[in-house]
């Protein structure tokens, strides 16, 4: 087939797009529509009468969840997910993903929710019952990434299937591209991405650290609010096994990280026998670590000290100030950090960690923002999710100041007056040797975030008239 200059130009960047984050290369064959330009999800009908934030987004997260396996070829999804998409860093070619880590976080914002807040929140029984539906459809999702109980690294979760989709036409070019423009991480790991047919089988990653402890806190409160089966999997172990004791060959190691710091690794590579692959510690991954570790009550594994002097060290109060990029490689400049070590502080009950929560706090009275009508907000590349991360930050630290309300008010007014949404941000990313970055969003994730902090300001102050209709 002969190709014309501009399905060429069309093949180049689609290349560009979906090489998880690999720089764009020589155009190649291509399929002309091979990914979806959008991040699509079902479709949510306008409101007809106006209705409060708090439901307004509740609603907008229950009608965007997937209820059905969604077997489109590129394009593959599964039940219980919201719709969720990454792309090149600078481009706007957008590849579907199904994976349980934004789970985790809606279903979180989701257990608020309940029949002893239902009035608080100026809420329905229809609507604990939805969140409740909600939340159910969430946890099935997590439970199919979940090793297998013969696997080496049984009981833990993973962030991408463990299944490989079959190759497609033009998939062995792509592969060898993606294989010289990425540079590895060379994981040889056995997780992959379900919608990108072409990628090499040495990138494959493993069960991680942020999955597995993420989805145990989700499984603790499935059991607390929607009769799910008490967890008995001693998932201490599992970040007990996975430490920087010196030996493993670390991606990360900056000067704010010391030699064997004893904090958590970020991959669980059980069998991978024996050829210590390069793993690395990552900030924001500890965090939830320890936040899965306080919620089972088990802050006696071995780890913890060390991940909590860790985090202290690097944001503490009158702390040397640390980029972003050295202190995570999963998390952008976008205040997950702050939201994770205060969660972990709050509701993991981790009170070790009040010096790294006072310097985060710190760090956010000093960089707030004034818009033109005097509303508070904070904004690292995406406002929305910005300041949903800082209002929560806030509130998990016990301040109660103007600001957080100048805040609230500030969400409030961007929540998209039709749907109940947010706009979608970089949540996470995957990084590639070459220095290509792969970036994750969601408009669900976003919206989570957001109904998390109105759901969490209404409660501190106990008043359902706190939150108006908008």
């Amino acid at each position: 087939m002969v190709m014309s200059s501009k399905d060429c130009h069309h093949a180049h960047q689609v290349a560009g797009a979906i090489l998880l984050g690999l720089l764009p290369v020589i155009a190649g064959c291509g399929t002309i529509g091979l990914f979806q330009s959008e991040c699509d999800g079902p479709q949510v009908l306008p409101l007809e009468e106006p209705r409060a934030p708090i439901p307004k987004a509740l609603r907008y997260l229950r009608e965007t969840q997937l209820w059905k396996d969604r077997l489109v070829p590129r394009s593959t999804d599964y039940a219980g997910n919201w719709p969720q998409c990454f792309a090149l860093r600078g481009h706007d070619r957008l590849v579907r993903d199904a994976s349980p880590f934004m789970a985790t976080f809606i279903h979180h914002a989701l257990s608020l929710i309940s029949e002893d807040s239902q009035s608080t929140l100026g809420l329905s029984s229809t609507d604990v019952q939805d969140a409740r539906a909600t939340r159910k459809a969430a946890i099935e999702l997590m439970l199919r990434f979940q090793a297998s109980p013969d696997r080496p690294d049984s009981g833990t979760f993973g962030f991408w299937p463990p299944a490989r989709a079959a190759w497609l036409p033009g998939d062995i070019l792509l592969e060898r591209l993606a294989r010289i423009e990425g540079q590895g991480p060379i994981l040889l790991g056995y997780r992959a991405p379900i919608n990108v047919t072409f990628f090499p089988a040495e990138f494959a990653i493993f069960s991680d650290a942020d999955d597995t402890a993420t989805i145990y806190a989700a499984l603790a409160d499935h059991a607390r609010l929607d009769g799910g089966p008490a967890v008995r999997t001693p998932l201490e172990q599992f970040f007990g096994d996975w430490r920087d004791r010196g030996v493993t060959p670390l991606r990360n190691h900056t000067a704010w990280l010391p030699e064997a710091s004893g904090a958590f690794l970020t991959w669980l590579a059980y069998g991978d026998g024996g050829r210590e692959m390069p793993n690395d510690v990552d900030l924001v991954v500890n965090a939830n670590v320890l936040y899965a570790l306080g919620r089972y009550d088990r802050l006696d594994t071995p780890g913890v000290p060390e991940a909590v002097d860790l985090i202290n060290r690097a944001v503490g109060p009158g702390t040397p100030a640390i980029a972003a990029d050295e202190l995570s490689l999963y998390y952008p400049d976008n205040l997950a950090l702050h939201y994770c070590v205060s969660r972990a502080y709050r509701e993991g009950g981790v009170a070790g960690l009040k010096p790294a929560v006072d310097g985060l706090v710190d760090g956010l009275l000093s960089t707030v923002l004034v818009n033109e009508v005097g509303l508070f907000y904070w904004d690292r590349g995406g406002a929305d999710l910005n300041t949903a991360f800082a209002v929560l930050t806030l509130l998990n630290a016990g301040e109660e100041n103007e600001i957080i309300r100048g805040a609230i008010d500030y969400l409030i007014s961007r929540q998209n007056a039709d749907l109940g949404s947010w706009q979608p941000a970089a949540f996470f990313r995957g990084r590639f040797e070459s220095g290509a970055e792969a970036v994750w969003t969601s408009s669900a994730l976003t919206t989570a975030m957001a109904l998390e902090a109105l759901c969490r300001w209404q409660l501190v102050h106990n008043d359902s008239t706190t939150i108006s209709p908008g």
